[in-house]
């Protein structure tokens, strides 16, 4: 008897991903391949959408038209603005990215996150319990957490806020047009000011003004007359 009712189980849930499959593409949404997908939850899609294989959508998606959603993606509780493209193998749960965004591949967009136009948050990035505002790009293998981040910011590859102190979480506010070089950390709290520039490599532990060059890393020194220990 359990055997019949699991069955039974199986061909209702069948049934209903096969209707809501052909809801989606009656809707004309482009699937690549409608029996790899899963949708746990309620998707809901407007016009020129265009999804891969293996995408997994979870409690309640909307997905705005023009929307690119390439392979290997999933999605759970979340809104993707007009023409933003999700690329393959990311993750993106919890938040909202609007219009014109570029996301991934491999990227993780987690819970309390918000991506606003035109937005680049590239491979390897994550972003946790921010804002992130218009045209800014974080496009190398990132974390940004619990981070205020203004517009026209450009962050460079491998770059951290360092918002967990050990006992809580703390913020990192970054203004507008601040140019982030690659390899900063930034430990939190901190303010970068407008139209600074961080460079690379730095470990930046104060408040950074605006409009100016800031270096915080130390001196580069040669050892001479030194030989690497052998076996």
């Amino acid at each position: 008897m359990q055997l019949i009712l699991r069955n039974i189980k199986i061909i209702i849930d069948c049934f209903k991903r096969f209707i809501r499959l052909q809801k989606l593409l009656a809707n004309g949404v482009e699937i690549e391949s409608p029996r790899t997908i899963q949708i746990i939850g309620e998707l809901s899609v407007s016009k020129n959408i265009r999804i891969g294989s293996n995408v997994i959508f979870l409690g309640n998606v909307e997905l705005e038209e023009n929307v690119v959603i390439e392979s290997n993606c999933i999605l759970k509780d979340c809104k993707v603005g007009k023409a933003s493209h999700i690329r393959s193998n990311s993750i993106i749960t919890g938040c909202e990215i609007e219009s014109d965004c570029l996301i991934g591949p491999y990227a993780r967009i987690r819970p309390k996150s918000f991506i606003k136009n035109n937005s680049q948050i590239g491979n390897f990035v994550e972003v946790k319990n921010s804002v992130i505002e218009s045209n800014t790009k974080i496009n190398h293998l990132s974390y940004i957490g619990d981070s205020k981040i203004g517009r026209d910011v450009i962050i460079g590859a491998g770059c951290v806020t360092c918002n967990y102190d050990g006992l809580e979480t703390q913020e990192t506010i970054i203004e507008d047009y601040a140019f982030i070089g690659s390899g900063v950390f930034l430990v939190a709290p901190i303010i970068v000011g407008e139209s600074s520039t961080i460079g690379s490599g730095s470990v930046v532990t104060k408040d950074v003004p605006p409009k100016k060059l800031t270096i915080a890393r130390s001196k580069q020194v040669t050892i001479d007359n030194w030989e690497r220990p052998k076996k």
